[in-house]
């Protein structure tokens, strides 16, 4: 149902295709749903001496719970939200700091200048997670994104598709090349091979003369 909404909000472009969605890990998820459970649960170890204290415990506990239920929805929503999308184009971070706030990330393949990973403490060490680091063209702009499992292959996956991006640009410019061979070839078929040569000469003197002049 996530995935489905992600991809109905996702504008992409021509010839563009996800290749993959990264969330946080889910021990990260799990890590948030501590206090939401125990708000959900104690109420119900002091069920009866909260009920014992007549409306105002009854009050006491609909309220915990309440609150509990609540902030375990709020959690879950993020964390379901909060998603790296990498596609064969660019990179896009949605980074939800609540319900109601985000920010978007999008960057084109093309101006990424490094990835990295890191992995810091116990807790990531042991539970191989870590934060995935994207450093732009002006080495000033940074994206980070935290607590995802197995960074090393999200690295890998996006400079391996920035490498793609750079050699499908080098073949196009290739071709723009031969294209270009080609109009010069029916250029010099439609004025002769005489007159394409005089233009030849008189393009080269003129190009002597400026470097003469200069």
């Amino acid at each position: 149902m996530a995935k489905n909404s992600i991809y109905k909000n996702l504008i992409l472009n021509d010839d563009e295709g996800v290749i993959r969605i990264i969330r946080q890990s889910w021990l990260k998820l799990a890590f948030n749903l501590i206090l939401p459970v125990l708000l959900i649960m104690l109420p119900f170890f002091f069920l009866y001496p909260l009920f014992s204290f007549g409306n105002k415990g009854i009050l006491v506990f609909s309220l915990t719970l309440v609150v509990g239920i609540l902030l375990l929805l709020r959690n879950i929503i993020i964390w379901s939200w909060r998603t790296f999308i990498i596609t064969n184009q660019r990179i896009i971070d949605i980074d939800q700091q609540g319900i109601f706030k985000k920010t978007v990330s999008d960057i084109p393949l093309a101006k990424i200048q490094d990835v990295y990973y890191q992995i810091k403490g116990i807790w990531q060490t042991l539970t191989r997670i870590g934060d995935i680091n994207v450093i732009l063209l002006d080495n000033k702009t940074k994206i980070e994104i935290k607590n995802i499992p197995k960074p090393h292959k999200t690295q890998q996956l996006i400079l391996q598709l920035k490498a793609d991006t750079f050699k499908e640009k080098l073949d196009s410019t290739n071709l723009s090349a031969q294209e270009l061979v080609n109009l010069v070839k029916k250029i010099k078929a439609g004025l002769g091979e005489e007159k394409f040569n005089e233009i030849i000469k008189e393009s080269g003197a003129e190009k002597e003369k400026i470097i003469e002049d200069n």
